[in-house]
């Protein structure tokens, strides 16, 4: 194959009945009939994930689409991913332009989901005094949305993984509106407490689902630009929820704030549900096919403009993934238990969780004294928070794909020497985890001095500083983080995305049952210097999938095959 050309890969689902080098294809064509098409792969092995992973190489001459067009040919090459059918067909019909489109219009789903927590907070003294209820009590609400935030993905992004990312989310978004409307008009405290939990069941999805959409049309030469900034975006509400809630519940009361959720994600869903695509190879391909259930179809792709824009008469029917889709609602658990997983997202993990408490510091540190701050003030100091989000979300997409370019430009030129073996796998995990380490340890030094800040009433420059500096870690992490699992399983990068939010928000969820105790045994700074001691340490636990996690891999491999 020619410099020139482009080679890509992806994963297809492979069962232990296929041992043939050949697979066949069945394709229903819009004038009704079947076609069956042989696919060939080259070299192809079973990777350790239980998938086929590989060669098929596609060759596109030229652009690859209209992306393309503003990068040198080394940008357009991926050589880790070599599956594809022999075919001219672009990989997605989506422009460079249109994916950051994508990245909006998923942002706008998933930020519900990140706000629906924090604009809670400043209307918690609220609740307490309307329902007769103690700190402890009100503190459950934040609590169960927690939970369940992290357990539905794990459901929903198997279903999403089998019958489409657009239901889901639409599904989601719904349900969100719909519990948002009865919080609004609560009457009782337990209604507050099962409400927020189908609020939480809805619309937390939309989160890992989100990285499973941007998996489906990007290739790993630009996939952390792209994961990075949706998995980032969709965060923000977390840095920003708490500014909006206080002006709400200061100018109206706790329950504008849910007219406010209903109203926002009301006007989304209907934005969403009109031309949110579905992605999922399996039914769109690279978007030129026709979904066959009208839920999967955008009512934008009826306008003929955009029919022919996305050849819907004349669909790239080999870009379409053979793979039969079977619904596993265990699947996240399956990938957890995974010692390379878990080991590389704990660590992140607790650093994420560490960034709740610190949101959740900054409204109850500032509000007493020596600060005594009004509750919109209090709001205003979550703005360095966001800033240092949208920084951390943006920048370092960009810089774990430049990286990613490097390190696969010279592991190309290895093969190419003979000094690694032709058949031999890039370790994404290395190529990944380590743009996180020097993050994740500067983190490590400003949750302390974020701490201590509260603690001592330090100067209000020493929070804002260290929270620009947390948020932009954690948002971060959670890209890179994200970013690695989509990499890992491509054809269930919903489910495998639910696995970082699952540990995330698990951890967060302990961090803030106990956070109240600890601060009575131990002092904010004491209980940050604690916690930061443990991060420091499971730090360095990300080392050892970086040396043995693709070891592990191939040994399943072989004794799955044995």
């Amino acid at each position: 194959m020619s410099r020139s050309n482009s080679i890509y890969t992806e994963d297809i689902e492979m069962y232990p009945t296929h041992n043939e080098q050949h697979l066949t294809r069945e394709y229903t064509k819009p004038d009704g009939q079947t076609k069956s098409e042989k696919l060939n792969f080259e070299g192809a092995y079973i990777n350790s994930h239980g998938t086929l992973s590989k060669t098929t190489t596609r060759e596109i001459e030229g652009d690859l689409d209209s992306e393309t067009s503003s990068h040198s040919s080394d940008d357009k090459v991926d050589p880790t991913q070599q599956i594809t059918a022999e075919t001219k067909a672009p990989y997605t019909l989506l422009s460079y332009g249109q994916k950051w489109g994508m990245v909006a219009i998923l942002t706008m789903c998933g930020f519900w989901s990140s706000l629906g927590s924090p604009i809670y907070y400043p209307a918690l003294r609220q609740l307490e005094k309307q329902f007769n209820v103690d700190e402890n009590m009100v503190n459950v609400t934040v609590v169960v949305y927690l939970l369940f935030q992290g357990i539905s993905p794990t459901v929903s992004g198997g279903l999403a993984d089998c019958f489409g990312r657009r239901p889901i989310i639409l599904a989601g978004m719904l349900i969100y509106v719909i519990a948002s409307i009865g919080l609004a008009c609560a009457p009782s405290y337990g209604v507050i407490i099962f409400l927020r939990c189908i609020q939480s069941i809805g619309i937390s999805p939309t989160i890992a689902i989100s990285s499973g959409v941007v998996g489906d049309f990007t290739l790993k030469h630009e996939r952390g630009t792209f994961v990075g900034a949706t998995s980032g975006f969709v965060l923000l509400g977390q840095c920003f929820g708490s500014l909006i809630g206080a002006v709400l519940t200061a100018r109206w009361d706790w329950r504008a704030i849910f007219w406010f959720l209903t109203i926002g994600c009301g006007s989304c869903f209907l934005i969403a549900f009109l031309i949110l695509p579905e992605t999922k190879r399996t039914i769109a391909g690279n978007l030129s096919i026709k979904p066959k259930r009208f839920i999967n179809r955008a009512p934008i792709f009826l306008l003929g403009p955009v029919r022919r824009r996305f050849k819907y008469d004349n669909p790239d029917y080999e870009t379409l993934d053979p793979t039969i889709p079977k619904l596993d609602l265990s699947s996240a658990g399956k990938i957890l238990v995974l010692p390379e997983i878990i080991l590389s997202l704990f660590p992140s993990g607790l650093l994420f969780a560490m960034w709740t408490l610190m949101l959740s510091s900054i409204s109850s540190g500032l509000s007493v004294a020596p600060y005594n701050y009004h509750l919109v003030i209090i709001g205003v100091c979550y703005l360095p928070g966001g800033i240092g989000g949208l920084m951390g979300s943006f920048f370092t997409g960009r810089i774990i794909d430049m990286y990613f370019k490097r390190k696969i430009k010279k592991f190309e030129q290895d093969k190419a020497n003979g000094l690694i073996p032709q058949d031999a796998e890039i370790n994404m995990f290395k190529v990944r985890l380590v743009c996180l380490l020097p993050q994740n340890f500067l983190a490590v030094v400003a949750y302390l001095l974020f701490g201590w800040s509260i603690d001592k009433g330090w100067r209000i420059e020493s929070i804002l500083i260290t929270s620009f500096v947390c948020s932009y870690c954690a948002m971060s992490t959670l890209s890179t983080s994200t970013t690695l699992l989509v990499d890992l399983y491509p054809t269930k990068s919903s489910t495998a995305s639910s696995c970082f939010n699952f540990v995330r928000c698990s951890l967060s969820t302990i961090f803030m049952g106990c956070f109240a105790k600890m601060k009575a045994a131990m002092t904010v700074g004491g209980t940050f210097t604690f916690l930061c001691a443990l991060v420091f340490f499971f730090n360095f636990l990300m080392f050892i999938p970086m040396k043995y996690g693709m070891k592990w891999r191939e040994d399943r491999l072989l004794k799955q095959q044995r």
